[in-house]
């Protein structure tokens, strides 16, 4: 057994000697990490699976998670969650739902903030500063709950100052509030939100009035700064409205004709600027016209009297028929009358009209045109016709269209171009040399490994030689070729008509090749083992 052993130990010497060195490397490095691969097994067989407990972002919050953890004798552990803030408790896994359950009962966690859970255990001998103060703080524990349950926020703070009642009104101060709001990365409040939440702890508060609402971000910005409702503020973010809806248009116009010039002249052949006077008053108009005289009642009279004549005429009553000497007449003749009366009422017809016209319209438009290139009067008298009906000119308003052709100074531009296109050659110059310089090395190291290689083989063959000229001189192989060879091959010169005399060093040549012949006959496990290492050495 000892023997077995010790020749397995021996064996294994050999074979490692014989390795090279990147097959020892890579054994090497194999062990290392299959050692380190069963000890990081080991250790994790040893170990409890973790699972996440709670992720608290409030560092007081997760103490009095610890210390209930301590108390309950429960393994766990603590990691930071780096750049997010706050820490994550994780214990074994088996116990997750368990702690989860036992610490909801005990109300952790409450979210970092104490909220109306707090009035439930009220203490004996409470003054009512002490009730107003643990209210005060109940209360901003619940606005934060809220507010942090918003998409857009990851943590929220809220601070509320409520005076003292005063007996005296004109003595009473207002109650303040004030947000701060850590939104979530690459998030933001819109305006109809951040007055969400100024209406929310407005009505909230007791007394709180939304101008002493203060909504302010992480970084210091003040969030309701700009929704406050006094006519100073009102009009500044008008004017500010105004004006962006002014550039907006003014881009619009000039992006159009741009955009048709360089289909006409080409791209960066045309510049077009733009300016507009917009008309933000806002105008209503009435108008009352009368039309013609229309009858609305009519009122007719008519009347028709008539009289007789006496068939018994008597005296004239009176003094007249009675004085002596006085004549009178007796009438019998008939009288007749007729009226005819109308009264027609007229009434004028009118027509009310109410024009009320928006802000906003175009009080005045400018607009001008300038082309890399001379135009003649045709052209440019076609360019402008194409900007006016492009933008809806209207002369009435005083607007201006002004086209203009000349060469662009393009000096700068041809700098710039030069200094990129030099940038380019020189990178494709290095580019190039690199190639060229790898692909010398290259051939380098080829026509190196030839020159060794053409190196070993004379080395080869010179060994050969020195080896065959020794087996020849220790007569280890059998006389040279016979004469005869030699006699036929001078026999076939002289029939020549050119006779040529023998060579000594090709008499040599067959000679040795003679040799060779014959060792491989005789020798043919030498012979075969040379040429192997030769061909190994190839």
């Amino acid at each position: 057994m000892k023997e077995s052993l010790l020749q397995l130990k021996t064996q294994a010497v050999e074979m490692w000697q014989r390795m090279s060195r990147v097959q020892k490397i890579v054994i090497v490095g194999s062990a290392v990490i299959l050692f380190g691969v069963l000890v990081l097994l080991t250790r994790g067989a040893s170990k409890p699976d973790y699972g996440v407990l709670f992720t608290i972002k409030d560092n007081q919050e997760a103490g009095r998670i610890v210390e209930k953890l301590k108390e309950k004798k429960i393994q766990h552990q603590v990691v930071e969650n780096g750049s997010d803030g706050g820490v994550t408790i994780m214990v074994p896994t088996k116990d997750i739902t368990t702690m989860r359950l036992e610490l909801a009962s005990e109300n952790i966690p409450t979210g970092g903030v104490v909220g109306f859970e707090s009035l439930e255990n009220a203490s004996f001998g409470e003054t009512d500063t002490d009730r107003r103060t643990r209210y005060l703080r109940a209360l901003q524990g619940e606005l934060t709950r809220t507010i942090e349950g918003m998409a857009e926020v990851d943590a929220a703070r809220v601070h509320i100052v409520q005076p003292e009642p005063s007996l005296f009104i004109d003595e009473q101060k207002n109650a303040t509030a004030a947000v701060v709001l850590k939104l979530k990365p690459y998030k933001s409040l819109e305006e109809g939100q951040i007055r969400g939440l100024i209406k929310l702890v407005t009505n909230s508060v007791e007394g709180l009035k939304s101008e002493n609402v203060t909504i302010v971000d992480m970084a210091g910005n003040i969030l309701s700064e700009d929704l406050s409702d006094d006519e100073e503020t009102r009009g500044r973010r008008l004017t500010i409205t105004q004006q962006e809806l002014r550039k907006e248009l003014q881009k619009e116009i000039q992006r159009d004709i741009q955009t048709m010039m360089e289909k006409m002249f080409g791209i960066g052949k045309a510049v077009v600027r733009v300016q507009l006077s917009l008309d933000f008053d806002k105008i209503q108009q009435k108008k009352h016209e009368l039309g013609e005289n229309v009858p609305v009642s009519t009122h007719k009279i008519s009347e028709e009297n008539r009289s007789t004549d006496n068939a018994n005429p008597t005296g004239v009553p009176g003094t007249d028929s009675n004085i002596p000497g006085y004549v009178t007449q007796d009438e019998t003749a008939t009288s007749e009358s007729t009226r005819d009366e109308a009264i027609v009422n007229y009434e004028i017809s009118t027509f009310d009209e109410v024009l009320e016209k928006a802000p906003g319209s175009i009080k005045r438009l400018s607009v001008a045109v300038v082309v890399d290139k001379e135009l003649d009067a045709r052209v440019k008298k076609d360019v402008e016709e194409l900007v006016k009906s492009a933008t809806g000119f209207q002369a009435d308003r005083g607007d201006q269209i002004s086209v203009a052709g000349m060469l662009f100074n393009t000096e700068y531009q041809d700098r710039i171009n030069k200094e990129i296109a030099d940038a380019q050659k020189r990178k494709q110059m290095m580019i190039f040399g690199g190639i060229a310089l790898l692909a010398l090395l290259l051939i380098g190291g080829i026509l190196t490994n030839a020159l060794i290689k053409w190196r070993k083989r004379r080395e080869a063959e010179r060994q050969l030689q020195a080896e065959l000229a020794a087996a020849v001189e220790d007569e280890l192989l059998v006389t040279p070729v016979p004469i005869n060879d030699i006699e036929e091959l001078i026999e076939t010169s002289e029939n020549n008509e050119e006779v040529e005399e023998v060579n000594p060093e090709e008499a040599e040549s067959e000679r040795i090749k003679g040799y060779l012949e014959k060792a491989a006959k005789e020798n043919p496990g030498d012979v075969a083992q040379l040429l192997k290492a030769w061909l190994a050495e190839e």
